[in-house]
């Protein structure tokens, strides 16, 4: 029998971070043919995951190529040279780039949750039982569930005192409407390290020039500059659930990490970034919305901070009180995510119905 082709496409590294649980999967089958391609550098990218003995194509000479199925976490592969476009999509924030018109040229969006199949079926009238609309969930936070993560050993890699909590700061994509990155980088992590607390500092690919070639800072260098702080940690990898899985308190802003670590049930402190939510209220407005989720009960879920010189207070009271804003959480949870711990076995699931494919031991038989 011919091996049925998959193409990955990525944009950035945290991108394979999003379909890595289903090519871990999906490699171990011999009817499948895997390939990956990257809208930039395709081998620096996947080198930089440490994907070695891979087929790696770049992005216009796969354009040449045809393939029985396209998995994309991102919407700038638009060439339709798959028999079946899939669409998994990189994040589900209350900013809903996810709810873009573009995702509506794939055949199947593997939908992280509640809140954005209702927020497609809202922006777009579509019907409730569209076919192109599946409840999957979100395959990498599987890892939170499924024991393949040891907490301890991760702290003993970073060398973190274990006698301290620890705090990630983890902020939205850097635009140029204001993220707390661009108006309180810095400052936020001097508040943090200044706590008896150990500092996980995560930022998105896209604060970095190599990603992001028009970024006016440096944060590589910036962040090279904590590697000798007896608590403050830099962390360089493309996947932040690890670090997620590790911390006691998250400090974002408007990231959809906010909403993936509800699933942990941990305190979150919230950066107030008023112009970035404006921006998103302003297309949530030119989509024929009148109501910004963002803005109406967006950020709810965790402690405000406006004030930077009250960062520090807000953390340590956060982190002394984490049964406050529980219920929230716990509704966050329900709400963002489908199949919490078992996202990659509907994924796959699905997948092999699409390549008309018995699943055999791939994938586990799950309810709908």
């Amino acid at each position: 029998m011919k091996k049925k082709k998959i193409l990955f496409c990525a944009t950035t590294p945290m991108n394979y971070a999003m379909f890595k649980p289903l090519h871990q999967r999906l490699r171990r089958d011999p009817r499948i043919e895997l390939w990956f391609t990257a809208h930039h550098d395709c081998r620096a990218l996947y080198r930089s995951v440490g994907l070695e003995g891979e087929n790696l194509i770049s992005h216009v000479r796969s354009l040449f190529s045809r393939y029985d199925m396209r998995i994309c976490p991102s919407f700038y592969y638009e060439r339709n040279n798959a028999r079946v476009a899939v669409q998994i999509f990189h994040g589900c924030s209350l900013k809903n780039r996810a709810v873009h018109k573009k995702a509506l040229a794939y055949d199947r969006l593997f939908l992280i949750g509640p809140y954005m199949r209702q927020k497609f079926i809202q922006t777009w009238h579509l019907h409730e039982d569209d076919p192109r609309l599946v409840n999957v969930g979100m395959p990498k936070l599987d890892a939170f569930f499924n024991g393949s993560l040891d907490a301890a050993a991760i702290r003993q890699r970073l060398n973190l005192d274990p006698r301290l909590p620890t705090v990630i700061y983890a902020p939205t994509r850097t635009t140029e409407t204001s993220s707390s990155l661009q108006l309180y980088g810095k400052q936020i992590i001097t508040a943090l390290g200044s706590l008896p607390v150990n500092v996980l500092v995560k930022l998105h690919d896209r604060a970095f020039k190599r990603w992001k070639s028009s970024m006016k800072e440096d944060w590589n260098h910036i962040l090279e500059q904590y590697r000798d702080h007896p608590r403050i940690r830099p962390v360089f990898d493309y996947d932040i659930v690890p670090y997620l899985f590790i911390s006691d308190l998250l400090v974002s802003d408007i990231s959809s990490v906010v909403n993936e670590f509800t699933l942990l049930d941990r305190p979150i402190v919230l950066i107030h970034v008023p112009r970035l939510i404006a921006n998103y209220k302003r297309i949530e407005q030119r989509r024929g919305l009148t109501v910004c989720d963002l803005e109406q009960w967006g950020q709810s879920v965790g402690h405000l901070v406006s004030d930077m010189s009250d960062l520090a207070a807000v953390v340590a009271h956060a982190l002394e009180h984490p049964e406050e804003k529980r219920e929230i959480r716990h509704e966050f949870a329900r709400r963002f995510f489908f199949n919490p711990g078992m996202a990659t076995d509907h994924a796959l699931k699905h997948l092999y119905a699409l390549l008309d494919l018995d699943a055999g031991e791939q994938t586990l038989q799950t309810d709908e």
